[in-house]
């Protein structure tokens, strides 16, 4: 039996207004840390989880059926199968205790993940929430859709990451870092920049190239640029949670 642990999430990406009924945002599903999250409430840990609006959420189970061509003998099977793997899933995630923390802008999840930091002093927190680089100086009301373009000033927000070792020193930081056709050279010395800047000690590094092809994979870098682990989970939901396993374990070992 490993030992509980207290552990902060971050997942999903943040929306940061234009006005009030517009926002930009960015292109994180979340589910990559739920499916981690996942795995830790197995173990029996601790999970704080902060997401973004409409991420994918730990220890939730969705049925998906096409009503257009199910028969009743159709449906029938997938609900009983569906029923018995969510209830297998329900044991196993009640061995932990989960907590949820909804933010919306940049400026809230470092907020909340200072607090947190703060206040419980974490064993482990993993950073894996697309926190809007930059954010709109956002309008009062509602801007005008009748003009032919549109000119936003926008500043660069603060990395929520960085504080997380200066609240919680002891702390086991996992950073995220995501980069389009990069070869992996150059994930290496983005993970290097993210590991002096913020103190983690190692960051997963992958690629949208990949994530389009639905591959699911990537590599773990430590300090110095030093290439921990070679992560390959393979395809489609089933690569994602081999994936996510495959991160607790070179992250947390057991």
């Amino acid at each position: 039996m490993t030992e509980r642990m207290r552990i902060v999430l971050t997942a999903g990406g943040t929306r940061e207004p234009i006005d009030d009924v517009r926002f930009v945002s960015n292109v994180a599903s979340g589910a990559l840390p739920a499916a981690m999250a996942d795995v830790l409430l197995e173990r029996g840990h601790d999970v704080q989880y902060i997401h973004g609006p409409g991420a994918i959420l730990p220890g939730h189970a969705v049925l998906d059926i096409d009503l257009t061509t199910a028969t009743p003998e159709s449906l029938r099977a997938a609900t009983a199968a569906w029923l018995a793997d969510a209830t297998l899933r329900r044991s196993a995630l009640a061995n932990g205790a989960l907590t949820l923390h909804p933010i919306h802008t940049a400026a809230e999840v470092a907020q909340t993940l200072r607090n947190l930091c703060q206040k419980l002093q974490p064993d482990a927190v993993a950073c894996a929430m697309a926190v809007a680089d930059f954010a709109p100086l956002p309008t009062a009301g509602k801007l005008s859709s009748s003009t032919a373009s549109l000119t936003l000033e926008m500043a660069a927000t603060a990395k929520a990451i960085d504080g997380v070792k200066p609240a919680a020193p002891r702390t086991r930081l996992l950073g995220f870092k995501l980069l389009s056709g990069a070869t992996e050279a150059q994930l290496c010395d983005a993970a290097e920049r993210q590991i002096r800047r913020s103190g983690a000690d190692v960051v997963f590094c992958n690629d949208m190239q990949d994530l389009r092809l639905g591959l699911r994979r990537g590599i773990l870098v430590g300090p110095g640029g030093r290439i921990h682990a070679r992560l390959d989970g393979g395809q489609g939901q089933a690569g994602l949670h081999a994936l996510a396993r495959a991160i607790v374990a070179a992250w947390l070992p057991a």
